[in-house]
C-alpha cells in the first residue's frame, strides 16, 4: 500500500506537479471536494516523505500554514459562500446608509441637503442601475461575439461560451461540453424534422379544411331547406294544436256542464262544437228519451178496470202495451209529432220524459201530525215529498238513501201522511229480513203508535191468531219476512194491498229468484216501494231487475235496457269510450232513473254526523295457520285431530283458505280442547291482534261491534271472550225474532255492561240500530263490499255522537288481500253507477277460475311479509295522541308480564297430527278426487243467483213449515257433494267454486 501510494505521488518533474496543481485548482474553483489521491499528491509537494530531510520551498512557515489550514478545513467556507457573504455585507451597509439618510433632519444646509438626497436617490435606484448595466453588457457581448449580428441575432447557441469560465485546460469540462454540443445538434435536427412534419400536416389540414368547408356549405344548404320544411310543418302542427286546444277546452266546458247538470249549456256547447259523432250520439239518446216518455205514459194507462194492478209473471210478460193509435192519449201523439217537426232540439225528448213523470207535484212543508216520536229532518221531509209525488203520479220508486239516514222513519211518515192527508188507510204490506222486523215494530210504536201495525211472524198457531185479528180489515200495516210471504201466500194474496214496501230491496236484484217470482205472480198491489242502501251491488243488471219489478212497462227487457245505452256505440266495436262519452252515458242514466230513485249520502245531508274512518290492520299468521294454508294450496287436504293420523279432503277451496286465515280450530273436531287461553290466541294471527287491541279499546272507553261470516268462528270468539272475562252479546241467523229486539235494547241501554256485540255479517248487518258503539271490527271481509258497508253503518248512523273507527283484519299475503282488492273494484260500480255495470260486467266464471288458480299457485310464498309493528298498529288504532301513548304504555306492560317468548305459535309447537299425510298413492288419489269434485264443465248463464230449489221443492218446504233458507242451504251442500267429474289437465276449478268467489 505504501509502495502504491509512493508511486502515485508526484516526482520532481515540474510538469507533473503543475498538472496536479491545476487539477486541484479546478476543483476548488468549482467549490468541489478534492479526491483523496489528488489531495495526497498536492500535499506531497509541500510535505515530502519523513525520510526526506530536505526543506521545501517556504520552509517551516509554509508547513505551519498548511497545518493550520488542515486543522481549520472543516470550518472553511466555499468561494461561492464567501461571495454570498460579501454581497450580504454590501446590502447591509447600503440599507444602513439608507436608514441614515432617511433619518437625517431637514435643518441642514442646502448644499449638504442636496448631496444627501442625490446619494439617497442613487442608493434607491441601485437595483435599476444594476439591471440596466446587465442588459447593456449583455447587448455589448452579443454584438462583440457575433460576426454577423443581423443574421445570427436569434441564434442563442452563439451566446454560449466555448469553454467554461473555471478553466480552459479542464478535460472534464471539455468532455461535458462535447456532450452538450451533440445534444444541441440532435435537438436542432429534431426541430428541423418537426418543422418539416408540421409543414406537411399543415398542407394536409389545409386540404382537408377546404374539403370540410365544401361539405359544411352543402350541409348548410340542406339545413336551410330542412328549416324551411320544419317551419312549414311546425306551422301546420301549431294550427292543429290550437284546434286541439280549442276542442279540449270545449270538451272540458262540456264536461263541467255535465257535472253541474246544466243540460241547456251542454247542448249549446255541443252544437257549437259541430262534432258529428257527438251529435249522432245525442240524437240517439234523445230518441231513447222519447221512447221512454211514451213508455211512461203507457205505464200510467196500464191499470185494470178495478184500479188494482196485477203483476204478470215473467220478463216476456213485461213487454210493452201497444195501444191502438186512436186510443193513445193526446200527450203521446204530441211527443211523437214534435219529435218529427223539431228534430234539432236535442233536449226535447228529455223535457217530455220529465213532463210525463212530474205532471202532478205537491209541496210537503211539515210532517204529519200522526208522527209523535220526534221531528223529521229537512232531508227526510224532502224524501217524504218525493214519495208523495210518486203516489200522486201513480209511480213506484226506490228510496236508496245511504244506510243510517232513516229510511224506516221516512216510510212510516209516508204511511202517516197518506192516512192523514189522502185518506189512504191501507192495508200496507212491509217485507223485511227477519232480523229487521223487531226494529220496524219498535219504530212504529215510537213514531206512530196510533197506526195499527201488526208483526206477522212466529209459529203457525200464533200466525193463525194474527190472521183472525186482521181478517176484518181493521189494520193499517202488516209486517212480515220473505219466507212467510211465500209460505202463507194462500192467505196473504187474498188481500188487496195498497202499498207493498220491501226493506233491503236489493234482495230482489235477481229477477229469477223464488221471492221475485212469488211477488209478481201471486199478489195484487197498487204501488210498490223498495228501500235499500245499496241499489247497485255488482252490475247494472241488478238495477234493471229492481226497476223491472217496480215499472215493468217501462223497463220491460234487460236487452232493451242495455241497447238504450249501447246503440250509440254499436258501430264502434270494442273501441273504448272517452271521458265525456262515459260521463254523458252516466248522466243520461241518472236522468232515466232519477224520477224513480232517490239517493242521498251522509256527507251531503248530515253535516254534523261524526266521521267514519276505515283502517286496514294486517297481521301475520301462526305456523299452524301457514301449515294448513300450504296443505290446502298443495293437496287440498289438512291434517286433523282424528287419532288415526289421517287427513281430510276439502271442498270449496276459497272458503278453506279463508278458514285458514281466521283460525286453525275451524278444522278440528269437537273432541279437541279449545279452552286453552294461551293457545287459542297464539294459534291465530287475528286472535293475537285482537288480544292486543281489545284491552286498549276497553280502557279507552270504546264499545265494539264485531262482524264475522262464520258462526263457528263466532263460537271461538265466545270462548276467547269468556276466558278473558269480557261481557258480550251475540246475534246471528239462529237468533229468534223476539230475542233480537231484546238484545238490541240490552246493548243500547245507557249503562249497558256489555263491551262487545258479536254479529254475523248476513244476519246482523241489516237494519239494526247500534249507534251506541263507536268501533266496528270486520273479522273477515265479504266478497261483496256492500255487505261490509252495511255492517259498518250499524254504528255510523243518525244518533252517533262519536267518531266511528272501522278495523278490517287481513292476513298478509293471503286470499283475504285478493278479497279486499276485489271489493275495491266493486265499489267503483256504485261510484259511477254504469261504467263497471254495463261496459265492464261482472266477472265471468273463467275470470274467477283464473283468480283462484293464481291464489293456489302462489301458495304460501307471500305469507307474513311486511307485518306492521306494534307502534304502527297503535298509531292506526288510536283516535287521539293521548290514546296512542296509552296504547304504547299498555304494550310495554304486557311485554313485561308475558311468560312465553313469541306472540304466535312456532313450528315446533304445532301438534304433530297436523302434519299427518297419506301415502303417495292415497295422496294422488285424494288429490284427484278433490280436484275432480271442484272441476266441472256445467253450463250456466252469465249471471244467475239461484235459490237452488224448484217450485215443487219450495211448495213442499212451505207446506211442511220448514225454514226455506235452511232447506236451500242443504240443497246446495248436496249439489256440491254430488258434483264430481274427472280431473282435466292442469289445475281447473269448477264454476260452483268460482261462483263462491
Amino acid at each position: 500500500m505504501v509502495t502504491q501510494q509512493s508511486d502515485n505521488l508526484p516526482q520532481d518533474d515540474p510538469l507533473e506537479k503543475t498538472k496536479y496543481l491545476i487539477s486541484a485548482l479546478n476543483y476548488v474553483s468549482r467549490d468541489l471536494t478534492l479526491p483523496s489521491h489528488l489531495y495526497a499528491s498536492v500535499s506531497s509537494i509541500y510535505h515530502p516523505p519523513p525520510d526526506n530531510r530536505l526543506t521545501p520551498y517556504g520552509g517551516d512557515l509554509m508547513s505551519e500554514f498548511d497545518d493550520a489550514l488542515s486543522k481549520q478545513r472543516p470550518n472553511c467556507e466555499s468561494a461561492s459562500r464567501l461571495t454570498e457573504f460579501k454581497e450580504i455585507r454590501a446590502k447591509t451597509r447600503i440599507q444602513h446608509r439608507l436608514s441614515q439618510l432617511e433619518g437625517l433632519p431637514s435643518t441642514r444646509g442646502e448644499e449638504l441637503q442636496d448631496k444627501c438626497l442625490l446619494e439617497l436617490y442613487g442608493l434607491k435606484l441601485r437595483e435599476l442601475q444594476c439591471k440596466v448595466r446587465e442588459e447593456v453588457s449583455a447587448e455589448y457581448s452579443l454584438r462583440l461575439n457575433c460576426a454577423h449580428p443581423g443574421s445570427q441575432l436569434f441564434d442563442w447557441g452563439m451566446m454560449r461560451l466555448p469553454h467554461p469560465i473555471y478553466g480552459v485546460g479542464d478535460p472534464f469540462a471539455v468532455e461535458a461540453d462535447d456532450q452538450f454540443r451533440k445534444k444541441r445538434e440532435a435537438e436542432r435536427l429534431s426541430r428541423l424534422e418537426e418543422e418539416e412534419k408540421n409543414l406537411i400536416e399543415t398542407t394536409q389540414r389545409k386540404f382537408f379544411a377546404e374539403v370540410l368547408n365544401a361539405v359544411r356549405e352543402f350541409q348548410l344548404q340542406i339545413q336551410v331547406s330542412q328549416r324551411r320544411h320544419k317551419q312549414r310543418n311546425d306551422g301546420v302542427q301549431a294550427w292543429h294544436g290550437r284546434q286541439r286546444q280549442r276542442a279540449t277546452r270545449a270538451e272540458r266546458l262540456r264536461i263541467m256542464a255535465l257535472k253541474s247538470d246544466d243540460q241547456e249549456a251542454y247542448m249549446k256547447l255541443a252544437k257549437e262544437s259541430k262534432d258529428e259523432k257527438l251529435t249522432i250520439f245525442l240524437e240517439e239518446t234523445n230518441k231513447i228519451f222519447v221512447s221512454l216518455g211514451a213508455a211512461v205514459q203507457r205505464q200510467k194507462n196500464a191499470k185494470l178496470s178495478e184500479g188494482i194492478e196485477l203483476l204478470e209473471g215473467s220478463e216476456s210478460a213485461f213487454s210493452e202495451v201497444d195501444a191502438p193509435w186512436n186510443e193513445r192519449s193526446p200527450d203521446i201523439e204530441i211527443i211523437e209529432s214534435d219529435n218529427n217537426d223539431d228534430s234539432n232540439d236535442l233536449l226535447e225528448g228529455e223535457r217530455k220524459y220529465n213532463l210525463a213523470i212530474h205532471s202532478i207535484q205537491e209541496k210537503v212543508t211539515k210532517q204529519p201530525s200522526l208522527l209523535q216520536g220526534g221531528e223529521l229532518r229537512s232531508y227526510q221531509l224532502e224524501g217524504l215529498q218525493w214519495m208523495v209525488s210518486l203516489f200522486n203520479n201513480d209511480y213506484n220508486g226506490i228510496l236508496a238513501d245511504e244506510m243510517g239516514l232513516g229510511k224506516t222513519i221516512q216510510t212510516i211518515a209516508l204511511i202517516a201522511y197518506l192516512l192523514e192527508n189522502k185518506d189512504v188507510s191501507g192495508p200496507h204490506l212491509i217485507l223485511a229480513p227477519k232480523a229487521v222486523l223487531p226494529n220496524w215494530e219498535n219504530e212504529f210504536a215510537t213514531w206512530a203508535p196510533s197506526i195499527a201495525a201488526f208483526l206477522y211472524d212466529g209459529p203457525k198457531e200464533k200466525r193463525n191468531e194474527i190472521r183472525a185479528r186482521i181478517a176484518g180489515g181493521t189494520f193499517n200495516v202488516l209486517m212480515t219476512h220473505y219466507d212467510l210471504i211465500m209460505r202463507d201466500k194462500a192467505f196473504l194474496k187474498k188481500i188487496d194491498w195498497n202499498y207493498m214496501i220491501v226493506d233491503e230491496g236489493h234482495r230482489l236484484k235477481n229477477h229469477e229468484c223464488a221471492l221475485a217470482r212469488t211477488l209478481v205472480t201471486g199478489y195484487r198491489i197498487k204501488r210498490r216501494l223498495l228501500l235499500t242502501g245499496t241499489p247497485i251491488q255488482n252490475s247494472l243488471q241488478e238495477l234493471w231487475a229492481l226497476l223491472n219489478f217496480l215499472l215493468p212497462h217501462i223497463f220491460n227487457s234487460i236487452q232493451n235496457f242495455e241497447e238504450w245505452f249501447n246503440s250509440p256505440f254499436a258501430e264502434r266495436g270494442t273501441a273504448s269510450l272517452s271521458d265525456e262519452e262515459e260521463l254523458l252515458i252516466i248522466n243520461r242514466l241518472h236522468h232515466v232513473i232519477r224520477p224513480f230513485l232517490l239517493r242521498r249520502k251522509k256527507n251531503e245531508v248530515e253535516k254534523f254526523l261524526p266521521g267514519k274512518t276505515q283502517v286496514i290492520l294486517k297481521c301475520d299468521m301462526s305456523a299452524w295457520q301457514k301449515l294448513y294454508y300450504k296443505q290446502v294450496t298443495d293437496v287440498g287436504r289438512v291434517g286433523l285431530h282424528t287419532g288415526n293420523g289421517k287427513s281430510k279432503s276439502l271442498q270449496n277451496l276459497s272458503m278453506q283458505l279463508r278458514k285458514c286465515c281466521n283460525h286453525p280450530y275451524l278444522f278440528v273436531g269437537g273432541d279437541y280442547n279449545m279452552w286453552k287461553k294461551p293457545e287459542i290466541v297464539r294459534a291465530s294471527g287475528k286472535f293475537e291482534l285482537l288480544d292486543r287491541l281489545l284491552p286498549k279499546l276497553k280502557r279507552a272507553g270504546h264499545r265494539i261491534l264485531l262482524f264475522s261470516q262464520m258462526t263457528r268462528l263466532i263460537d271461538l270468539l265466545e270462548i276467547y271472550l269468556s276466558l278473558n272475562d269480557y261481557k258480550y252479546l251475540r246475534l246471528d241467523g239462529t237468533t229468534k225474532t223476539d230475542q233480537r229486539g231484546i238484545l238490541l235494547k240490552q246493548f243500547n241501554e245507557p249503562d249497558s255492561p256489555y263491551f262487545m256485540f258479536l254479529l254475523s255479517t248476513r244476519a246482523g248487518g241489516l237494519g239494526l240500530n247500534l249507534q251506541t258503539a263507536d268501533t266496528v271490527i270486520i273479522f273477515d271481509s265479504d266478497w261483496n263490499p256492500q255487505m261490509d258497508q252495511q255492517a259498518e253503518d250499524r254504528a255510523h248512523r243518525i244518533g252517533q255522537k262519536k267518531e266511528v273507527r272501522v278495523f278490517v283484519l287481513v292476513s298478509i299475503g293471503s286470499i283475504e288481500e285478493v278479497i279486499l282488492e276485489r271489493a275495491k273494484q266493486k265499489m267503483g260500480i256504485d261510484a259511477k253507477v254504469i261504467q263497471a255495470g254495463l261496459f265492464n260486467t261482472t266477472s265471468t266464471a273463467q275470470d274467477r277460475r283464473e283468480m283462484l288458480e293464481e291464489i293456489m299457485s302462489k301458495g304460501t310464498s307471500t305469507l307474513g311479509t311486511d307485518v306492521p309493528s306494534e307502534r304502527e298498529i297503535n298509531r292506526l288504532a288510536a283516535r287521539t295522541e293521548d290514546e296512542f301513548w296509552m296504547f304504547e304504555q299498555m304494550d310495554e306492560e304486557r311485554r313485561q308480564k308475558e311468560n312465553y317468548k313469541t306472540r304466535l305459535m312456532e313450528e315446533n309447537e304445532v301438534p304433530e297430527w297436523a302434519y299427518s299425510s297419506q301415502s303417495q298413492e292415497d295422496e294422488s288419489k285424494s288429490s284427484k278426487d278433490h280436484f275432480g269434485s271442484v272441476t266441472g264443465k256445467r253450463k250456466r248463464k252469465e249471471v244467475t243467483y239461484s235459490d237452488s230449489l224448484s217450485e215443487l221443492q219450495w211448495m213442499k218446504a212451505m207446506e211442511g213449515e220448514e225454514d226455506v233458507s235452511k232447506v236451500s242451504q242443504k240443497r246446495r251442500r248436496k249439489d256440491t257433494t254430488n258434483t264430481k267429474t274427472p280431473m282435466s289437465n292442469g289445475l281447473k276449478l269448477s264454476n260452483k267454486t268460482c261462483q263462491a268467489l
